[in-house]
């Protein structure tokens, strides 16, 4: 196996991917993107297919005859709601469509967490990046690109007119939580590699959300518009390491959800998590505790 990749994590943001790219990359037969996600499907992909695989191919260091995996979440943004802001705009809804003009075999990993939870971990992720400026409750009922991200079956219709069901593995943020080792023979053996007698480091990447100064805002949004414009290398990892442990309120914890949000999130996400449920055959009881 070697480039383009045959293998791409999905998803979804704010549900673990960044852990379980960090075990897989431990595998001597996986290459995953330098930066994990190279987002090339829905920032860089223009139709010109020389000059676009090109910088695509140099996103992996070691792709010869490795399995390479791009684990962009932001393949996972699809605009299912006309309230989406981003309904317009179609470099999410068409990923699936590129990935199935340059490999129609593809094979996707699809983690997935708590809708509830994954919709406010996101919503306070933008709002550290100063991306977001508005409360959670106006953010989730004026504009719902989160509610589309966190409806897993909605997503899944769109890969599914490219994709069979067979080439998708879907795997719960909270099985990689509390049983890392079983989840990643679960993706070797879907990926048909050696998943015998494979050691990995399960000690998971730290991506806890905290609290971050008005200062720390305005310097991740830079760091992200350094990032999706290429030139990232400007803002290099010392130095946002640095900003982040001198932007953190430390004294200051992470606002919880209220619990009319919570409600409207749970009765929001009822039905489409049963139906994801249905077509995938996943287990989602715990969800609705």
């Amino acid at each position: 196996m070697s480039f383009p990749p045959e293998v791409y994590l999905i998803g979804a943001q704010k549900a673990g991917t960044t852990t379980l790219a960090s075990i897989l990359s431990q595998h001597q037969q996986i290459c995953v993107a330098k930066n994990k996600e190279p987002h090339y499907f829905t920032h860089y992909f223009s139709g010109d297919s020389a000059k676009d695989l090109a910088w695509y191919q140099e996103q992996f260091s070691n792709y010869e005859n490795n399995v390479c995996i791009d684990a962009s979440t932001s393949y996972s943004f699809g605009q299912l709601s006309v309230n989406n802001s981003q309904y317009n705009n179609q470099k999410f809804r068409n990923v699936p469509q590129r990935i199935y003009s340059i490999n129609p075999n593809a094979k996707f990993i699809y983690l997935v967490r708590d809708p509830v939870d994954r919709t406010y971990s996101s919503y306070l992720h933008n709002l550290n990046t100063g991306r977001e400026h508005q409360s959670f409750g106006e953010a989730i009922r004026n504009d719902y690109f989160y509610l589309d991200i966190s409806n897993y079956y909605g997503q899944l219709t769109l890969w599914l007119e490219y994709f069979p069901l067979k080439s998708f593995l879907f795997l719960l943020f909270e099985d990689l939580k509390h049983n890392p080792e079983q989840v990643a023979k679960q993706c070797f053996e879907f990926l048909e590699i050696d998943s015998e007698n494979i050691q990995v480091n399960l000690q998971q990447h730290e991506n806890r959300t905290r609290s971050i100064n008005f200062v720390g805002r305005r310097f991740n949004k830079i760091f992200t518009e350094l990032d999706y414009s290429g030139l990232g290398f400007l803002a290099p990892y010392l130095v946002r390491r640095l900003v982040h442990k001198l932007t953190i309120n430390l004294g200051q914890k992470v606002p919880q959800m209220a619990d009319d949000e919570r409600t409207f999130l749970c009765e929001y996400f009822a039905e489409k998590n049963h139906n994801l449920a249905n077509l995938t055959g996943l287990s989602l009881e715990q969800w609705q505790s």
